[in-house]
Formats: C-alpha cells, structure tokens, sequence
C-alpha cells in the first residue's frame, strides 16, 4: 500500500470528523449563515497561516513542495477583508516544534482541503444570505483548474518518501486533523466572546 493510500485511509476517521465539525449540515442544505461562514474563514486562515510559517522554516526539505504556487493565506486575507473581518491575531504556533517530515503530514491535509474546496464552493451557492459575499471569494476556489495537477504533484513528493518515516508522517497527519479541532473550538469561543 502507498503512503497516499495508507494517509488516505488511516486518517478517513478524523477527516469525516473534522468535515462535521466544519458546518457539514448547514453547508448541504443551503443554511449556512454570514457567521459562520466567516468562521469557516477564519479557522482556515489560522491553519493556513501557521503551517505556511512552519513550511517556510524549512525551505531545503520542502524545495519540491514550491510553497509560493500553494500559500491559501493572501486568498483568506482578501476574503476576511471583503468581510470586513480583520486576519486573526497570531497567538500560537501549531507547528512550532514539529520536523519536516511531520509538517509533511499537515501538509497532506492542508492540500487535501483544497481538492474538497470545488466541493463547499458549490454548497456556500446554495445559502441565499451569503450570495453577496460569495462573488469576489477566493479561498474556496481552491486551485481551481491546476487542482489535479497540484495534487498529482504532492503525490508525487509523497511517493519519494522513504518508508521508516509513513508511520511518522500518518500520525503527524492525524494530529492536524485534531489541530483543525483545537482551532475552530479557539475561534468559536473567541468570536462568542466579542458578539
């Protein structure tokens, strides 16, 4: 079994949690609020932004990875903005200690949300209250035509990984799917706190 495939189905437990955490229902039938939209947002932009910094620490190890073509932070930062919802201070660093070979766990679920964005994209159409907000977005636009190949492209770095560390990079992965967790209950209560 590959890397991709053993990621794939090692971590689906956590990856359908994290998927219900992150409005499922309110996204499938089309009553998604302004709220929690902007939510959504924010979760994202502290788990983009914090593993961004973490990958930029190691430019050598993620040569291949050409972080420049896959930063989603400038897309949340303009979606934030066009909401008129400031980028959320930086008050940890999820990644902080974690090596190369771990951050390339959070990668693979980093990159694989973007695959799922064409997917939500879809579903914010159907909520009526965020059709204003919907028509400059960015974030879950996702690649967008370079999709495939992009991910195609992150296989392949994936596939060049040497054995003895997949148990490392899959239990990586399974704690940034928790991660994603930690943030949205830290969001949740912040924004609950200032309304």
């Amino acid at each position: 079994m590959t890397l991709a495939e053993r990621l794939r189905n090692e971590t689906r437990d956590l990856h359908e949690q994290t998927e219900e955490l992150l409005y499922t229902e309110p996204l499938k039938t089309g009553t998604l609020t302004p709220e929690q939209y902007r939510h959504l947002l924010q979760v994202h932009a502290v788990f983009h932004r914090e593993l961004e910094a973490a990958i930029d620490r190691n430019p050598a190890f993620f040569t291949e990875y050409n972080q420049t073509n896959r930063r989603k932070s400038p897309w949340l930062t303009a979606d934030l903005a066009g909401l008129n919802v400031s980028f959320p201070d930086r008050d940890s660093d999820l990644f902080a200690n974690w090596t190369p070979i771990e951050l390339l766990g959070a990668a693979y679920v980093g990159e694989g949300s973007m695959l799922g964005g064409k997917v939500v994209f879809h579903q914010l159409q159907k909520s009526p209250d965020l059709q204003p907000l919907l028509q400059d977005a960015r974030f879950y636009r996702g690649y967008g035509a370079e999709a495939l190949e992009k991910w195609k492209g992150f296989g392949a770095i994936l596939a060049s990984q040497k054995e003895v560390d997949h148990d490392t990079i899959i239990e990586a992965a399974r704690r940034t799917f928790l991660a994603y967790h930690a943030v949205f209950r830290q969001t949740k209560s912040l924004n609950e706190a200032l309304a």
